[in-house]
Order: C-alpha cells, then sequence, then structure tokens
C-alpha cells in the first residue's frame, strides 16, 4: 500500500504510483518499467482517500493474490 498526496488528484496519483514502486523494488521481480506499469495497470486498485480544501489524496493497493504466479 502506498499513499500520494498533492494539491491535485492527478499529483496524489503519481505520488502514489511513484511511491509503490519505489517500496516494490526489489520485492517484485520485473524485467523492465514496462513491465513494471503492466502490474500496476492489472492489479492496482487507487482510492481517493481525502479532497479537503487544497489537499488530495489516494491510496494505492495492491493484494498479494494478484502477484502469484
Amino acid at each position: 500500500m502506498a499513499m500520494g498526496l498533492g494539491g491535485l488528484l492527478d499529483d496524489a496519483f503519481r505520488t502514489a504510483s511513484r511511491e509503490h514502486g519505489a517500496m516494490a523494488d526489489g520485492r517484485i521481480h520485473v524485467d523492465s518499467l514496462q513491465r513494471a506499469a503492466q502490474v500496476l495497470d492489472a492489479s492496482a486498485e487507487y482510492q481517493v482517500s481525502e479532497v479537503a480544501d487544497r489537499n488530495a489524496g489516494i491510496v494505492l493497493k495492491i493484494n498479494k493474490e494478484r502477484l502469484k504466479d
């Protein structure tokens, strides 16, 4: 799970994706950045956690069952 915060939902989305990639580095074995993007596309679940004042938050989750071979 990773969380992204930003002034806009787009910024929060990008931050959550980037943070998850940094955390997963080494734990999810992928051959390239393109393959990593495919894993996120197929298994990531994004939820808006906050939209208040000038803050937006998004939580990115990946169910471990989806990552099994």
